[in-house]
């Protein structure tokens, strides 16, 4: 707030660069693709999970 007790404005390319920071598309569209993408290879991360659970267990680090 100013002296005046009013809101000070700030310069019109702060307030874009804040909106482009703050803006939802681009992590929507990064989740979305990840989404996509982890379902084309929903078999072969299953098995990757799984080998990996199953070297663990028996590396008897459990």
């Amino acid at each position: 707030m100013g002296e005046s007790g009013r809101p000070v404005s700030r310069p019109s390319g702060a307030r874009d660069v804040r909106m482009l920071l703050t803006d939802p598309v681009l992590p929507v569209a990064a989740l979305g693709i990840a989404a996509i993408a982890a379902a084309l290879y929903a078999p072969m991360l299953t098995w990757a999970i799984t080998g990996g659970l199953a070297g663990y267990s028996l590396s008897g680090s459990v």
